[in-house]
């Protein structure tokens, strides 16, 4: 097994090599020697001993060295330093105890160093300290020669003189992290101003800590709102003055709360549970996450169908079955000026079963289920019934989904629809005890409670839905369903 890995690493390693020699033929054949010189150089960390390798290398290494001394000759006769410094940098990296190189790799900094100092002072003029005091730094790290040093120093006191004034304007308009971090640059500079500069930032400080206590409470605020992005920006605003304190935790909540709605409004529940652990996790619920925690989860939920009443006869005022009569009249006009002014419902329910037997349809219900699930009571006669009908299916508190209602009434020509409510799932979970309303259906009542321990699709006193074609002449013009037992 050992042999075998070496054997793969070995012709990993040949691999590579023959890849970068492949990489320096090719350009050495156009002439760009500086690749050569490159990929030669790195084939031979792989391969030190290969004679025909080491010949391209040193003829590579020669042309490379060649042709940048050329150009950096070339680029200092137009003043382009720049350029003179980056092909002389390479020239000294193929040869580095050139003394020739790197004489004139010392001019070419010296005169980049110059140039930079140049436009250093402009920016200092000009009140772009920072830019100034950086360009500065990196002069200095080109070149220390005397000229450099001086020019340097004109950088140095006009920031210095310049920096200060600025500084206190600042502090004198309220902009205390403006005065501060001009001062701190100043104090880099001249260590004589120390004083000075500890005034600003004990100012700097007191601000710091009044403006982290201003945003931190304007977070708070949004907060209590559930206006997760605005507290977020506060808090962060907060921690962007000073790190830690009682804006970090809650600077997490709110970025993971704000991320939970988020990904409710995608219908990611799982993510969405996630993401209010993680705000559980700091510390800083006041009982909102763990309360959308427990609505977001989905659950099996065990949905009953208690009753239904619909209006005692058709809109044309006609009993839904057998011939209208006085009795009949006076108790339908009765339950429907009741359930127009909402009155007392158990009377309702006595009147409703008082109506006369020969004029009681026989009523089922049909639910339609968003899974799929078509299910229907078995049918009963009267306005009003009482049913212990049920369905298990899996939900949570945003769910959206609706599941509908369709009340139909049979007879020997077929199935009539009388009225149809839906709802949606989330309304069913939220409430527990709901009574829909819609043409013709007076009240469908309903009750949900968690179904511990159910899974999804069993139900009871209740059938499953095949459905044919309508039938000609069909009161309606209703589909015809047959319910049909799953055994």
């Amino acid at each position: 097994m050992k042999r075998v890995v070496l054997g793969l690493i070995a012709a990993v390693v040949l691999g590579a090599c023959a890849a970068h020699e492949k990489t320096g033929d090719r350009a050495a054949a156009v002439g760009d020697w500086k690749a050569a010189y490159t990929s030669y150089r790195q084939a031979l960390t792989s391969e030190p001993d290969n004679p025909e390798l080491k010949v391209k290398f040193d003829a590579a290494r020669s042309k490379a060295l060649q042709d940048a001394q050329q150009r950096a000759q070339t680029c200092a006769q137009v003043n382009d330093w720049g350029c003179a410094l980056a092909e002389s940098d390479f020239a000294l990296s193929v040869e580095p105890g050139n003394a020739e190189i790197a004489t004139f790799r010392a001019h070419a900094a010296l005169q980049v160093a110059l140039g930079q100092l140049d436009t250093a002072v402009t920016q200092a003029q000009q009140g772009q300290y920072v830019d100034a005091v950086s360009l500065m730094d990196r002069a200095l790290q080109l070149s220390q020669a005397p000229e450099v040093t001086t020019r340097a120093e004109d950088v140095r006191r006009i920031v210095i003189t310049q920096g200060r004034v600025q500084a206190d304007q600042s502090l004198h308009d309220g902009n205390f992290i403006a005065a501060h971090e001009l001062a701190q640059l100043v104090l880099r500079l001249d260590a004589s101003a120390s004083a000075w500069a500890q005034n600003i930032a004990a100012e700097y400080e007191h601000f710091v800590t009044e403006e982290v206590e201003r945003l931190s409470r304007e977070g708070d605020a949004a907060r209590a709102q559930h206006d997760w992005g605005r507290a977020q920006q506060s808090y962060a605003a907060a921690l962007s003055l000073r790190q830690g304190g009682r804006a970090a935790p809650l600077e997490e909540y709110v970025r993971h709360m704000g991320l939970a709605e988020q990904r409710i409004a995608s219908q990611d529940w799982n993510g969405a549970a996630d993401a209010y652990h993680v705000a559980l996790r700091t510390g800083q619920d006041d009982g909102y996450a763990t309360h959308q925690l427990e609505r977001v989860q989905l659950r099996p939920y065990r949905i009953v169908l208690r009753s239904l009443m619909v209006t005692p006869g058709r809109p044309n005022g006609r009993a839904w079955v057998g011939s209208s009569n006085a009795v009949f009249t006076r108790l339908a006009n009765r339950v429907s000026q009741m359930a127009q002014r909402r009155q007392n419902y158990d009377l309702m329910v006595d009147l409703a079963l008082s109506i006369p037997q020969e004029n009681r349809p026989q009523l089922r219900v049909e639910v339609h289920h968003p899974d799929g699930l078509h299910l229907t009571t078995q049918g009963r006669n009267g306005i009003y019934t009482a049913y212990d009908a049920e369905f298990v299916a899996v939900a949570n508190a945003f769910d959206e989904r609706r599941v509908s209602f369709h009340v139909y009434m049979d007879g020997p020509q077929g199935s009539e629809l009388v009225g149809s409510v839906d709802v949606p799932m989330r309304e069913l979970v939220e409430r527990r005890d709901v009574s829909l309303e819609g043409h013709s259906v007076l009240s469908l009542r309903l009750l949900t409670s968690v179904g511990n321990g159910r899974q999804p699709g069993p139900y009871a006193g209740m059938t499953r839905v095949l459905t044919v074609p309508t039938r000609p002449g069909v009161p309606g013009g209703q589909p015809v369903h047959t319910a049909t037992p799953i055994k």
